[in-house]
């Protein structure tokens, strides 16, 4: 792990942005995220793209989660907020984005989304958030380290955090995160200090999903003062 701790949120930024730039060229699969933390980093990202600075055009994605049991037109759906934030103002081919199903039938919705990350993947450079309670996607505590794609009850904390619409979700595994080639954590606010302080410094544990990131050959953690504070 790599850590970087800067001043506020929008320092955080933009040292993450430096590394995502550092590494898209030879990135073929990105990996997004959702979230409040990222949406600074969509922001700019479709600004450079705006510019004609970077191209997303033969670039491949995944997402991490959806809430399952909800439409995509749904506003509170993540594949709104990905289409909202990033999608429909960057060059991206529409082929070319791949996004868990909330809709579908449980079992077809996790053997489509695990087919196609099989036949495409690993990710080249993967993007994530924290939960409050050391999640990452949705693996909530008590995720294992080799847990892969399924849908999952999420738990109590995180829906009333989320306002999340519906009590269950599609999420990416753990084995398929920590197969990335380079990952960007972010991490903002004190509310995310303990998770952070337990990602980092504790023995690596599914309570703490995030803290299974200590494995990982190239990871880097962003992290403001406030998130940063017990460090």
């Amino acid at each position: 792990m790599q850590l970087i701790i800067k001043e506020d949120y929008s320092e955080m930024t933009d040292a993450a942005l430096e590394v995502f730039l550092k590494y898209f060229p030879e990135s073929a699969v990105l990996g997004f995220a959702t979230g409040n933390t990222p949406i600074l980093l969509y922001e700019k990202l479709s600004k450079l793209c705006k510019e004609g600075k970077i191209s997303f055009r033969d670039k491949i994605s995944f997402n991490l989660d959806e809430y399952y049991g909800i439409s995509t037109k749904d506003k509170r759906s993540y594949r709104y907020y990905m289409d909202s934030l990033l999608f429909c103002n960057i060059d991206m081919q529409k082929k070319n984005i791949h996004f868990p199903d909330g809709e579908a039938p449980e079992a077809d919705a996790v053997a489509r989304y695990a087919k196609e990350f099989d036949a495409l993947g690993p990710i080249d450079l993967q993007i994530l958030g924290i939960g409050k309670n050391g999640h990452i996607a949705f693996n909530e505590p008590g995720s294992g380290i080799y847990s892969r794609t399924r849908v999952v009850d999420l738990q109590d904390e995180t829906i009333e955090r989320n306002d999340a619409p519906v009590q269950r979700a599609i999420t990416m595994g753990m084995k398929e995160i920590l197969s990335a080639k380079t990952i960007i954590l972010m991490a903002s606010g004190k509310d995310k200090s303990d998770a952070l302080f337990a990602t980092i410094k504790e023995p690596p544990s599914p309570s703490t999903p995030a803290s299974f990131l200590q494995s990982h050959r190239n990871t880097y953690i962003f992290a403001d003062k406030a998130a940063a504070c017990r460090l």
